[in-house]
């Protein structure tokens, strides 16, 4: 209970006791003696001046706050939310309480703040569970009276939506790795002469260069040795299908292995469109697909990003097929198309159909995302039968899955098996491997 309803307790008690005498004086006349004209007077008075006091509050002026948000937030990672306090006397302690989104419970709010001279602020830290667009509402305060007996709830009208994004942090460390040319995944690969490789300029012949690729008509016309160099051929295109059925929304640590495959997905997006490339996708489940055009360069990843970020699994199961339908009527040029899901040995007919129709005229890569905890099953010790049976039925689960990939394989397909730790670097390192091979 607030001190103000506390307050209010009592000095509804001292009213009602003030009140009594005066009841019992109007029914005993013998009763009319100093001590219950004190009583009465001593009751109105109190009851006067609350009365006062919180007149005094009603009357004072709303204060000021205003609540600082980023842009975006990102899922997982903890933000500061700046909250500032005028209006008030210095010293003065006002409750506060933010109206934030309900699934972080450890922001410390509501509490109590002590005002400064002039301008307060309040720092909270927010931490974002999940994907898509959240409310922040407004900012209540609870003001003191001037006699401290009361306190009056304000509200500020702060409402605001901003997005929550994927966890981009991976894809900063990514560009920050490549600037330093240290990083294999997402660096830009040095230009090479063969299949599927255009010519990108003409230098100074320098020691280690192959005496096959001297331009001999430029050398004699400059009067020394000039090499002609390539560089993989650009402007290509890559598509992404994600799963976004029911199976994906399988918890992997805090996440989701839907939330894996889009964070895997942004990455290799972010590697496509640093080598120049182009990069469309397409979320499918059994309800109404999300179709991303493609775009072109480093900024791209921002309109992917905005594309993505409100995304969750569907409560069914998705139709492959029906996914590879609908891209095959709407786009024609050859592409990479790569379809992350966590392929289940019932889904074999489906995959297989899926695999088919799009090898007809893209290259197609198939992510099979596995649970780590499956992983770890081959590593844990037998003590009884209960241990024994189930690695016994995920051995057979396996090889039904080895089998299914080599079934896909002959379809045309190229298989990446990896857990979700692996999955990026696994489908960054295909993919600039098809590349280099002149695939695409």
């Amino acid at each position: 209970m607030r001190p103000g309803s506390r307050l209010l307790l009592l000095l509804l008690g001292w009213a009602a006791l003030g009140l009594l005498p005066v009841l019992a004086a109007a029914f005993a006349p013998g009763w009319r003696d100093s001590a219950l004209l004190g009583w009465v007077l001593a009751g109105l008075a109190l009851a006067l001046w609350a009365t006062l006091d919180a007149l005094r509050l009603s009357a004072r002026p709303a204060p000021a706050a205003e609540r600082s948000l980023p842009a975006a937030l990102s899922v997982g990672v903890p933000q500061t939310i700046t909250l500032r306090l005028s209006g008030g006397k210095p010293g003065e302690v006002w409750s506060l309480a933010d109206h934030h989104p309900d699934d972080d419970s450890h922001t410390g709010l509501p509490r109590d703040v002590t005002l400064a001279a002039d301008l307060t602020e309040v720092r909270y830290r927010y931490r974002p569970s999940r994907r898509g667009p959240v409310a922040f509402g407004d900012i209540e305060v609870w003001l003191p009276s001037p006699a401290r007996l009361w306190q009056g709830r304000r509200r500020v009208a702060a409402a605001r939506t901003v997005p929550v994004y994927p966890d981009f942090s991976p894809i900063a460390r990514a560009a920050l790795a490549v600037d330093k040319s240290q990083l294999r995944f997402g660096n830009r690969q040095q230009p090479r002469r063969g299949q599927g490789l255009e010519f990108h300029e003409l230098r100074e012949y320098q020691p280690g260069d192959s005496p096959r690729r001297i331009d001999w008509k430029a050398s004699a016309r400059r009067r020394h040795l000039i090499t002609r160099h390539y560089q993989d051929e650009q402007n290509q295109s890559l598509w992404v299908l994600l799963d976004a059925g029911r199976r994906m929304k399988l918890p992997v640590g805090d996440l989701t292995l839907f939330d894996h495959g889009l964070n895997a997905t942004l990455l290799l997006a972010w590697s496509a469109l640093r080598q120049g490339d182009r990069v469309g996708s397409l979320l499918f489940s059994r309800d109404t697909p999300r179709w991303l055009s493609p775009v072109h360069g480093p900024d791209g990843i921002q309109t992917l990003l905005k594309g993505f970020y409100d995304v969750h699994p569907q409560e069914h199961a998705s139709d492959f097929s029906q996914a590879a339908r609908y891209f095959h009527g709407r786009w024609q040029r050859r592409s990479l198309v790569v379809l992350v899901s966590r392929l289940h040995p019932e889904d074999a007919d489906d995959l297989l159909a899926a695999v088919t129709l799009l090898s007809r005229r893209h290259l197609v890569m198939v992510a099979d995302i596995r649970p780590p905890e499956q992983e770890a099953l081959h590593q844990a010790p037998v003590q009884d039968l209960d241990d024994a049976l189930r690695l016994a039925a995920d051995a057979q689960e396996q090889e039904q899955r080895r089998a299914l990939h080599v079934r896909l394989r002959r379809a045309g397909a190229n298989i990446v098996a990896a857990t979700p730790e692996h999955l990026a670097e696994r489908l960054g390192q295909t993919y600039l491997a098809l590349k280099r091979a002149g695939r695409l």
